[in-house]
């Protein structure tokens, strides 16, 4: 690892310029989201100027669906983009549980023989390669599930398109492990922001997509380009699983100062409702492609450049730096897990001045914040162990054990093991759970702690690795 270190010592200075920006942006999500627990923001003002009922949606697997208004007759058709990597169309299934592999998205190949970095690196592209090809499978079973909301209404397509939203969560929120290269933000190694452009949480504004309802700006050429905050997976979230015919705009919005929104019939608005649907998810659709084809194996594509790091790559002069990049995208579990998806709204962040801040849990409609969490951690387990069954492959542990350290490899699958059985001992949603069960979510905080606490002391020692600019100075 020494002859890696003058080389290293200038790829310091690059990256330490890159994460400044990134830490900026990350500053001011933490800003909105501190407002967001101090106070509602004014686009979560819940305006009923029709007096129609919430329809909260029910909890996967409880029985109960969401309620989805009825919706009136026409609805504007829309495609996207074709990817060059094909995929199955396979429909998603209902339920945050694990979604069936797709039928041509390549295996994941298994290398044998001792560790090497070439081989750990080469493992994680695959692994990529994989998910993001699935994820494009699920996204375009959600599109067509969407379009057929907008040109049928009725609780049929919109129950199939909940569970296509489901199950294109559940790979999704595995891809959120793999933010490096493509997924990363462009102040990163290879980056190209598709991550937010396709799942822009905790940036979503629930206001925004409504007042995009009434303008009907969904139907716009430039809606591709519009604020990530209207779009992607999580305003899919809301138009597919709330049913209620309020806002949660302020009384100054022009859609609740000009009467706009009330105007709307609750037919007319459950169909642009369904129509936006398909919009938003023919967008997606579209990022997914993209993102399937910036790791699709060919000449030029990015898995080439991050494999051939340290062999003329023009995104990574070594192999320590590609090796970097990943482990960098597995701090997910420390910041955006930990942190966001459960400190905040367990009142355990600064942001946060309540004694808890519900308002700051990612999937308030579609109640799957737990379902997201698991999948957060078999992303984490495809990485750290191996992107095969059960961990099959090569993985951040083999190269613990190639450096002698096997039981700090065996500690952190410990952790990983506990953080998952914590989740699964939820009884209820975690929406729920947070006001009538505190104790276990305190508990799954507590086990993902466990795991983070050795990512970012003993790991990245152990491997030589750098911490991310984000967890650096975090001592919680």
């Amino acid at each position: 690892m020494n002859s890696v270190r003058p080389t290293m010592n200038r790829a310091r200075s690059e990256r330490a310029g890159r994460r400044l920006s990134t830490a900026l942006l990350l500053a001011l999500v933490g800003v909105a989201a501190a407002a967001g627990c101090r106070k509602p923001p004014p686009d979560e003002v819940v305006y009923t100027g029709q007096g129609a009922g919430p329809g909260v949606a029910q909890p996967p697997g409880s029985g109960g669906s969401a309620p989805v208004p009825s919706t009136g007759s026409g609805a504007t058709s829309t495609t996207a983009a074709s990817s060059t990597i094909a995929t199955t169309s396979g429909a998603g299934g209902a339920g945050g549980g694990e979604p069936a592999p797709g039928d041509v998205c390549p295996p994941v190949p298994v290398a044998e023989g001792p560790f090497s970095k070439a081989k750990l690196i080469t493992a994680a592209a695959d692994c990529a390669l994989n998910r993001a090809c699935e994820f494009e499978a699920q996204a375009r079973a959600l599109h067509e599930s969407a379009a057929a909301l907008a040109r049928g209404p009725g609780e049929p397509s919109a129950a199939a398109a909940r569970g296509a939203w489901l199950a294109a969560m559940a790979v999704w929120q595995e891809v959120e492990l793999f933010r490096f290269g493509p997924a990363a933000s462009s102040t990163q190694p290879g980056g190209q922001d598709l991550r937010d452009q396709i799942y822009s949480w905790p940036l979503v504004s629930r206001c925004k997509i409504e007042e995009q309802i009434v303008s009907r700006a969904y139907a716009q050429p430039s809606f591709s380009s519009s604020l990530i905050n209207g779009r992607g997976l999580a305003a899919l979230e809301y138009l597919v699983f709330y049913g209620g015919g309020d806002n949660a705009c302020s009384q100054y919005s022009p859609i609740n100062a000009n009467r706009t929104w009330a105007a709307l019939g609750a037919g007319e608005l459950a169909q642009r409702k369904g129509d936006y649907a398909a919009a938003a998810a023919a967008d997606v659709l579209a990022q997914a492609g993209a993102l399937a084809r910036a790791w699709a194996p060919e000449a030029g594509s990015f898995r080439e450049k991050l494999i051939q790091a340290g062999q003329g790559s023009p995104v990574f002069a070594t192999e320590q730096d590609a090796l970097n990049a990943v482990s960098d995208a597995m701090f997910y579990v420390e910041k955006e897990l930990k942190d966001w998806k459960l400190g905040r709204p367990l009142g355990f962040t600064e942001d946060c001045v309540t004694p808890t801040c519900p308002e700051a849990l990612e999937s308030r409609f579609a109640l799957a914040s737990a379902a997201h969490i698991r999948a957060n951690l078999r992303g984490f387990r495809r990485l750290f162990q191996g992107c095969g069954e059960g961990g099959e492959g090569v993985g951040f542990d083999d190269w613990l054990r190639a450096v002698d350290s096997a039981d700090l490899a065996d500690r952190m699958l410990q952790a990983l093991s506990g953080a998952q059985s914590a989740v699964d001992a939820l009884d209820l949603p975690l929406e729920q759970a947070l006001s009538t069960d505190r104790a276990k979510v305190e508990s799954v905080y507590t086990a993902v702690k466990a795991l983070t606490d050795l990512l970012k002391t003993e790991f990245v020692s152990a491997l030589n690795l750098e911490l991310p600019q984000s967890s650096e100075g975090d001592n919680d």
